[in-house]
């Protein structure tokens, strides 16, 4: 049976409002969305008075399997102390006695109550591949690799070997490179993207340009440092391309400490890039050259990261805190980024737009009297102050 869902504004995000308008489905996929009164007539109506339709958001990165430690995303900010608050979640993740995946379900449960339809979940854990089982969420998980040092890695790399999850790196400065490039090699023969968390704090830059600054002493203090790693005198992002990782199926994620010439990089090998805006104000690492990064044609998603280093994981939220951070941002283009830039960073096709051919998962916000000349200025600047049902 095709359903007519109807609404007083419609935000298909692949093309332009539509007032009074209308999205028909059969089988859970989009046949077309336009005016109401040419789709009138074929199809059962379901009405959604005073709300805007629009496709469901999309979560780039988040860290489930850190849920039980909500604590840490709760306190002051870092104030750019990224390797302080990496001692307190190694340690309070050791100490913790909860159960991790208990904890994120209700996590991704609340994602749907947002209007969340697919997320990209990065863990360390194999067991956190299952987080998602039986979840009305649409769960893309990534087991994510560490080893720094020469047998570190080679531990990491068996245990790549053995697993059947997607795979990924953590970061330049947690990867030793022979792991990086394993890594997105295996990425690339299973055609899935690689998502990597980049230039997430000036630690990081200083790191692999000299190895100066806290990470160095964090490493050796752990038993990682053997000597084998080189500071490449350069940036992460031309570090990662030279190693090869960088490509259209590369998602950097944060990327807050880039360089101009980083960016015409990214934008030259068609990588993405995923905006945290929540985290990266709670660890107080700064804010990206957003306006730069989408001048050059870069596609941009946005992502939560975790309970751990962001107090409230909300997509609304992110879109709320980018535009309050960057309030040149034109807002149908933050609304973009929650949606169809998502999709095409996690490479879901079939997601991110009001489109025929893409699945009917649409949601409704009611948007009482908004405009549509005010209608993406509504949804990106509210926050968790919508209200949001399933259409």
């Amino acid at each position: 049976m095709k359903r007519l869902h109807r609404a007083p504004l419609v935000l298909p995000v692949s093309g332009p409002p539509i007032v009074d308008g209308g999205v028909l489905c059969e089988n859970g996929v989009i046949i077309e969305a336009g005016p109401y009164a040419r789709l009138k007539g074929r199809g059962e109506v379901k009405d959604h008075a005073e709300s805007i339709l629009l496709p469901a958001l999309i979560n780039c990165h988040v860290h489930l399997e850190l849920s039980h430690l909500a604590a840490l995303g709760q306190g002051p900010s870092r104030l750019g102390d990224m390797t302080g608050w990496i001692a307190e979640l190694l340690t309070a993740r050791q100490d913790s006695t909860a159960d991790g995946l208990a904890a994120a379900r209700p996590v991704l449960d609340g994602f749907y109550q947002q209007g969340v339809g697919c997320v990209a979940d990065i863990g360390n854990l194999p067991e956190s591949g299952k987080i998602g089982a039986g979840r009305r969420v649409e769960v893309h998980f990534f087991l994510e690799m560490l080893g720094f040092s020469q047998r570190s890695a080679d531990n990491a790399l068996a245990r790549m070997q053995e697993s059947h999850w997607d795979c990924t790196g953590h970061a330049p400065y947690t990867n030793h490179a022979r792991l990086l490039v394993a890594a997105k090699e295996r990425a690339r023969s299973r055609n899935h993207i690689f998502s990597i968390h980049v230039a997430e704090s000036r630690a990081e830059i200083d790191f692999l340009r000299d190895g100066s600054g806290p990470l160095r002493p964090f490493i050796e203090e752990r038993g990682f440092w053997d000597g084998s790693f080189v500071p490449p005198g350069c940036g992460p992002v031309t570090y990662l391309d030279r190693l090869g990782v960088i490509d259209e199926k590369t998602l950097c994620v944060h990327c807050v400490h880039v360089a101009d010439e980083e960016i015409a990089l990214l934008a030259a090998r068609r990588a993405k890039v995923c905006l945290c805006p929540g985290s990266n104000n709670h660890l107080g690492v700064g804010s990206p050259p957003v306006e730069k990064m989408m001048g050059a044609g870069i596609t941009l998603g946005l992502g939560t990261d975790s309970l751990a280093s962001n107090p409230r994981l909300s997509i609304w939220e992110e879109m709320r805190l980018l535009r309050q951070e960057h309030p040149r941002l034109d807002p149908a283009a933050v609304l973009a980024m929650a949606t169809r830039g998502g999709a095409e960073c996690l490479g879901v096709t079939e997601a991110g737009a009001l489109a025929p051919g893409k699945k009917a998962k649409i949601i409704a916000v009611a948007a009482p009297g908004i405009t549509a000349a005010h209608a993406a200025d509504f949804l990106t600047s509210a926050g968790n102050n919508v209200q949001v049902r399933w259409a």
